[in-house]
């Protein structure tokens, strides 16, 4: 009882952070309903972790813990890679940049 408290009000001071960054336009809308959702759903988890084993039972999971560490490993992976798409791409536009401000700057020296 005393963790979920805990867990609750630790959800409940990321959500406001969250709100706080939409406000200051740190985040998107699309973002911002993104991680609340996300949130939204750990608070009901905390809540009623029974439902995490009914889930994981319907789905060939035994237990709900399980699910729950399955499903977060996977969204941390496609965050990564994600992330690493991102940089990428953004590592290519610098190139680019780069290049073409140096033949528009070359002097023939």
């Amino acid at each position: 009882m005393l963790i979920q408290i805990i867990l609750i009000l630790i959800i409940a001071i990321i959500i406001f952070r969250l709100v706080a960054k939409l406000k200051s336009r740190e985040v998107s809308v699309k973002q911002f309903i993104g991680w609340l959702v996300i949130w939204l759903v750990a608070i009901v988890i905390v809540i009623w972790p029974e439902l995490t084993v009914l889930v994981a039972n319907s789905v060939g999971v035994g237990r709900g813990s399980d699910l729950v560490i399955y499903l977060a490993i996977i969204f941390l992976f496609y965050t990564i890679f994600r992330l690493l798409m991102r940089i990428e791409k953004m590592e290519k536009n610098l190139t680019k940049l780069v290049q073409n401000d140096a033949i528009k700057n070359y002097d023939g020296k």
